[in-house]
């Protein structure tokens, strides 16, 4: 399925803004038509049509549609209202998010725009226009100029917008479209009748705009000038343009990058076999720079000082790179703890409960005694890591992208590396929990086996299994069941782990495995270097908190960031990890230390 991210506005309510929490409802969008590269778009607003799968945990809240920045928030229970999606925008406490939300309460920035991706071949036409009938929310962007008419300041979030209000409004708007068309018409020096046949077009500005940059590129190069912008395409089966800088940049980073060795091209892309002066040479052209004199060299310094869309270009390219190596790298040990997300650098705090107080009769005055909880706490918090690299400026002119292609794929191997030597080296360190005693202890925790006796075998397993089972809880008393669902063994313990869990045909009772099929293997050779002998087991940690680690809310990984290097005479890449983990709790977690 081939998609394209695509945005549109509308604007927030600030009536019930929350100061305290941070938090004031939005409508984030409507089935409004928005005119889009020339042509009238409609998202259609029912279940069956829109995927709000990522938006199920918060999706990013952004500035301007800045993928490179960090958000400052999140957008929460997201729903369908009628024809409408709405929402709650959380802002982050962090500083970042402080002057866009003061920005918010003054009403100085109203807008909301969403970011989205459209299946094409769910596109159906309907009176000129074009109805999206599958399409995916990925983000929502705090911008200046909302473009949905259906949504003003102060409406309430459902449609009690009239007929009339719209019209009105739309009315309005195209007649300062029509004026601003004609007049960049004239300075461009065409004439009335080309204004005449972009107003009869009822296209938007943006369009218009790409229009008269073609034409008189045209009429240069009818005069032996240069063509300065490539005439609008657009593919006739799926309706994906490229006729601007965006969606240029997107299709050539996804053609850098499958040269690089990363992602495959799954959409048909123009860039395939584009050189990457080709490419610099477009990018400037979009954007109205002359290139008919310069050499490949001027072309490519030119690109990277003049505007962002080179540099976005590479990075783009690079981040795809590096997360096609850091999602197939192996890690066994994120396997066996939780995913999570942290807002800000400061220190997570882990609230743990105990079990709630035995219930009681109730005697015959009806008179209830109250119960009490005890509870726990532990927390860890983010960092930030990360390395610098650069690709040189004769590096982009001779085209050569497999050392660039190389490195990025290097470090999205070295960022899983780093994360599972992080939760390996957490977990063999036996650090002090929250209250006052190491991880594994035998006499307070009841989760470490030594000795002759912990050698891993049937009988040793038994016994950490049966140990894990009678883990009580805070009280001392509940037991908690804490079922083992992880067998975690280094390399050395591989074989004999796997003969423990085979699963055999019995000829009679005392041959059955009471382990087949009960505990899933992980096996990480980074444990050898720290034992060869221990071993461990770790309960679902979607059942009983073990080990968690986050990641910085709304990254979920490595990225990628570019400047123009000072050092380098080129362009700079950073890479940057913000992660972090913690051990929860004891009780679902067990050592044996081996023979």
């Amino acid at each position: 399925m081939s998609v394209e991210l695509r945005i549109r506005q509308a604007q927030i309510d600030r009536s019930r803004a929350d100061p305290a929490k941070r938090t004031v409802p939005a409508s984030l969008s409507s089935d409004a038509p928005v005119t889009r590269g020339g042509e009238i778009e409609v998202l259609r607003h029912d279940a069956a049509s829109i995927d709000l799968s990522r938006a199920a945990s918060g999706i990013p809240l952004l500035v301007g549609h800045d993928r490179s920045a960090l958000p400052i928030g999140v957008v929460e229970g997201v729903r369908l209202d009628g024809a409408r999606l709405v929402g709650v925008l959380r802002f982050s406490q962090a500083a970042r998010a402080a002057d866009v939300w003061q920005d918010v309460v003054d009403g100085v920035l109203t807008g909301i725009s969403i970011g989205y991706s459209v299946d094409p071949t769910k596109l159906v036409p309907i009176e000129g226009s074009f109805e999206a009938t599958s399409w995916a929310l990925l983000e929502a962007s705090l911008v200046s100029v909302p473009a949905d008419p259906s949504v003003g300041i102060g409406r309430s979030l459902t449609l009690d917008n009239s007929v009339g209000d719209r019209t009105m409004t739309a009315t309005r708007t195209r007649q300062v479209d029509i004026d601003e068309i004609r007049d960049l018409v004239s300075r461009a020096g065409l004439d009335r009748a080309f204004a005449d046949q972009l107003v009869t077009r009822q296209i938007s500005v943006d369009e218009a705009c790409r229009q008269i940059i073609h034409e008189r590129a045209l009429r240069d190069r009818g005069a032996a000038g240069h063509l300065n912008v490539a005439p609008n395409t657009r593919s006739t089966n799926a309706f994906i343009t490229h006729n601007d800088s965006g969606d240029s940049i997107e299709l050539m980073a996804d053609a850098v990058a499958a040269r690089m060795g990363g992602p495959a091209l799954k959409r048909e892309n123009p860039y395939r076999h584009a050189r990457m002066d080709d490419m610099a040479r477009e990018l400037l052209e979009l954007r109205g720079v002359r290139t008919t004199s310069m050499s490949p060299g001027q072309i490519i310094e030119r690109a990277l000082h003049t505007t962002s869309d080179f540099p976005n270009l590479l990075q783009g390219a690079g981040q795809r790179t590096l997360a096609q190596a850091y999602n197939v790298a192996p890690s066994g040990m994120k396997r066996v703890c939780r995913p999570s997300t942290a807002t800000d650098f400061r220190a997570k705090q882990r609230l743990a409960l105990s079990e709630a107080p035995a219930l009681l009769k109730v005697n015959e005055h009806g008179e209830y005694k109250y119960g009490t909880m005890a509870e726990a706490k532990n927390s860890y918090s983010l960092a930030t890591f990360g390395r610098i690299f650069g690709i040189t400026r004769q590096g982009l002119v001779n085209d050569d992208l497999d050392a660039f292609g190389d490195l990025a794929a290097r470090l999205g191997r070295a960022a899983a590396e780093f994360e599972a030597t992080f939760l390996t080296t957490l977990l063999t360190s036996n650090p002090t929990m929250g209250d006052g005693f190491s991880l594994f202890d035998a006499t307070n925790h009841g989760n470490l086996a030594t000795g002759v006796g912990s050698a891993l075998g049937l009988t040793a397993l038994t016994t950490a299994r049966k140990a894990m089972r009678l883990q009580t809880g805070m009280d001392r008393t509940t037991p908690i069941d804490a079922t083992p669902k992880f067998l975690i063994v280094p390399a050395a313990l591989e074989t004999p782990a796997e003969q423990l869990l085979a699963s055999i045909t019995p000829t009679q009772s005392a041959d059955v495995n009471p382990f087949a099929g009960k505990l899933e293997l992980v096996v990480d050779p980074r444990l050898d270097a720290i034992s060869a002998t221990a071993w461990y087991l770790a309960a679902d940690s979607a059942v009983i908190d073990t080990i968690e680690y986050s990641y910085l809310d709304g990254i979920g990984g490595p990225e990628v960031m570019t400047r123009e290097g000072f050092e380098v005479d080129g362009i700079e890449l950073k890479v940057r990890l913000d992660f972090g983990a913690g051990v929860l709790d004891f009780r679902g977690l067990y050592k044996a230390a081996g023979a």
